[in-house]
Parts: structure tokens; C-alpha cells; sequence
């Protein structure tokens, strides 16, 4: 009997410890796997569709839907904490929450602040104009036209990059929001928007008739695309593995291929 008492006794220390671990419970220096027992908190902006959107007065999107599955997998409560994407990964670093799922693009810069996951989308820099004006077919069409693009993504730094070599220069506007940046293409305030092509082709997809891409990274011969993933403070490789573990599920089963046709053009 004392022996079968020792072993409960010792199993039940097992899973205290194992779920001691993934809670977050205790101190945070000693365990930094979540800020909230029991709570992935994730950064995004809400307003980047198809990514993360309010449709009907309810916040959806793949990256919505994606981390409430992942959140299940991992026995988890998800709670969303919506932010500027401009400062979004400095509110990781300083524990608003747990990852950052918001469209993120794994950049050098970007992996020097935080560390992503494996990527779960292929996305390319693309360029719409209202439907019927003249074709933008290259980057260097945009030369002294009004751009758009919104503050802190990758257009940005596609953008900078190019005006940096002398081989672009453009009347930038710079916008917090990409819906904004939209709007004004459609009323004519801008002439173009540079974007994300997984935000471009739903846009077009949306309102055919309005927006028409006219330039697709894609179809440069010497482009590669870039890839979302989702990030993570540097000392918390705990959480990291348990976010692949949960993707690769995901990625298995169907589910994340499910999610990409449900929102993606």
C-alpha cells in the first residue's frame, strides 16, 4: 500500500511540475513561457484583412482564427490585444503579450528583436491602381505619382530601399492603416497602393470593378517571397517549440490549408 501511496504520490508531483511549466505559474524570470497562467496573449492589428479584420462587429481573420486554434491545442485561453503594427514588436519585448501574430514578415531586422516560428504563408509586394486608370507595370512606374503604403510593413521597406539606389522616388503618403490606404486609392486622393499581394489579391477580389493589380512581385524572375511566421521573445524557447509543435499539427491535419483558402484569394 505505502508503495502504491509513493507512486500516486509521485505522479501527481509529475504533472503539477509538467503543468507548472506550461503555465507560467511561479516567478516569470524562472519561467517565462506565458505572462497569464492558463492565457496566450496575442499582439496584432486589427484592421489588415484577411489577416485580422471586424467583420459583423466580430474579429476574424486567419491570423485571428489560426492562434484560437493553436490556443486549443495547447489548452489555452487566446486573448487578442489589438495594437499600431509599427511598434508591434517592441510590445513583445516589453511583455503585452505572449507572440505576435499580425501578418509578420521574417525579416533580419525583425529576427534581431524577436525569434518567429516556422513560416505559415508565402506573400510577395504587389501594386494596385484603380480599375481603368493606366497600367503600373514595375516599381519605377510609380516615379512622381502618389503612393501609398502603410507605416512600419515591408511595402515600407521595399519602398526605402528602392529610393535609397536613387532608382524610385514617389510622393509618399504614409499611412497607420492599409484600409486607409485603400480608401484613398478609391476616391482618387493616391494613385497607387504598394501592399502586400495577400492583402492586394483580396482587395481586387472584393471589389474587381474598383482596384486591379497591375505589378505582382511574383512574376519577377529573380524575386523571393517572403514569409509570415510568428513571433516570440528571444528567451522563450519553451513557448516557440510548443507554437511549431501546434503549426506542424495544424499543417498535418489539413487545418491551416483550411484556413488559408477560407481567407486568402
Amino acid at each position: 500500500m505505502k508503495g502504491k501511496r509513493l507512486l500516486a504520490l509521485a505522479c501527481a508531483l509529475l504533472m503539477t511540475a509538467t503543468l507548472f511549466a506550461f503555465s507560467g505559474c511561479g516567478k516569470k524570470e524562472e519561467n517565462p513561457l506565458l505572462i497569464t497562467a492558463g492565457v496566450l496573449v496575442v499582439g496584432t492589428e486589427v484592421g489588415y484583412p484577411p489577416f485580422e479584420y471586424i467583420d459583423n462587429g466580430i474579429t476574424t481573420g486567419l491570423d485571428i482564427e489560426l492562434a484560437k486554434e493553436i490556443g486549443e491545442i495547447l489548452g489555452l485561453t487566446v486573448q487578442f490585444e489589438d495594437t499600431d503594427f509599427e511598434g508591434i514588436l517592441d510590445g513583445l519585448a516589453t511583455k503585452r503579450y505572449d507572440v505576435v501574430m499580425s501578418a509578420v514578415t521574417i525579416t533580419p531586422a525583425r529576427a534581431k528583436k524577436v525569434v518567429f516560428s516556422t513560416p505559415y504563408i508565402e506573400n510577395w509586394q504587389s501594386i494596385v491602381v484603380r480599375k481603368g486608370n493606366p497600367p503600373i507595370t514595375s516599381p519605377e512606374g510609380l516615379n512622381g505619382l502618389k503612393v501609398a503604403y502603410q507605416k512600419g510593413t515591408t511595402s515600407t521597406e521595399f519602398y526605402e530601399k528602392l529610393n535609397s539606389t536613387g532608382v524610385l522616388e514617389a510622393k509618399v503618403s504614409e499611412y497607420e492603416k492599409v484600409m486607409s490606404c485603400f480608401d484613398d486609392l478609391k476616391v482618387g486622393r493616391v494613385d497607387a497602393v504598394l501592399v502586400d499581394s495577400v492583402v492586394s489579391e483580396g482587395y481586387v477580389e472584393k471589389d474587381p470593378d474598383v482596384f486591379e493589380i497591375t505589378w505582382h512581385q511574383k512574376n519577377d524572375a529573380d524575386a523571393e517571397p517572403e514569409l509570415f511566421g510568428i513571433a516570440v521573445r528571444k528567451n522563450n524557447a519553451d513557448l516557440l517549440a510548443e507554437v511549431n509543435k501546434a503549426l506542424a499539427q495544424l499543417e498535418g491535419n489539413g487545418r491551416l490549408e483550411e484556413l488559408r483558402k477560407q481567407f486568402l484569394a
